[in-house]
């Protein structure tokens, strides 16, 4: 590309959803919701500002695909690593902090063998099962397509330090609530070794992906 940096202008994404998020919380009277749209949007920016920053860019096409990793990278935030961090702050301190067991699983393929030995498998058990079949793919495919890593040994041990440390703050944040009254998480929110294995296996989909197609193929030479 002629200026290489137009790329930037994907970091509006970032200000754009902080601006959002402070304009949601004071129209709502919400101190934990503008704490939260401000700690979160600070860490997505500087995802976004490193991504951004070592993307290579070729084409104008690149930029809408740059743009398109960016968005998902939030959403997989928003699914998986949200910190509600205002919720905390305006919340009763107990300090009865405690590991939810329950929530903790680090005996591999279990909860995957008992999924498919569910007598009747619902609809959100297969969502969340394919969920995490997928959840790293586009990672590690655009991670190879933007040339951020050059090598499919170094995208796939990105896919599974970034699998463990979802995992690792899915823990943290199921034994903080515990000394906090009120406070719950999303549902399906827990730390299971379960998830690291699928989600490896999805960042290997997403490598595999990359190397089936020739341009991007090409992009990666």
């Amino acid at each position: 590309m002629k200026n290489d940096k137009i790329r930037f202008l994907v970091l509006l994404i970032p200000f754009l959803y902080i601006a959002y998020g402070v304009y949601l919380a004071i129209d709502f009277s919400s101190e934990s919701e503008l704490i939260n749209a401000i700690t979160n949007g600070l860490i997505l920016g500087g995802i976004s500002l490193f991504i951004t920053a070592k993307a290579i860019v070729r084409k104008n096409i690149d930029i809408i695909w740059l743009a398109v990793f960016i968005l998902y990278l939030f959403v997989l935030h928003h699914l998986v690593t949200y910190i509600s961090v205002g919720d905390i702050v305006n919340s009763t301190y107990t300090g009865a902090f405690h590991i939810q067991h329950e929530m903790v699983n680090l005996i591999p393929f279990t909860t995957i063998e008992n999924t498919l030995h569910q007598t009747f498998v619902t609809m959100p058990t297969i969502i969340q099962l394919v969920g995490n079949v997928l959840l790293l793919a586009p990672l590690t495919f655009f991670l190879l397509y933007f040339q951020i890593l050059k090598k499919i040994g170094p995208v796939l041990l990105t896919a599974v330090l970034v699998s463990t440390g979802i995992e690792l703050i899915q823990f943290l944040q199921t034994t903080i609530i515990t000394g906090f009254a009120g406070l719950t998480l999303p549902e399906n929110r827990s730390t299971d070794i379960d998830d690291i294995i699928l989600n490896t296996l999805s960042g290997l989909i997403g490598v595999l992906a990359a190397l089936c197609i020739p341009s991007v193929r090409k992009r990666m030479k």
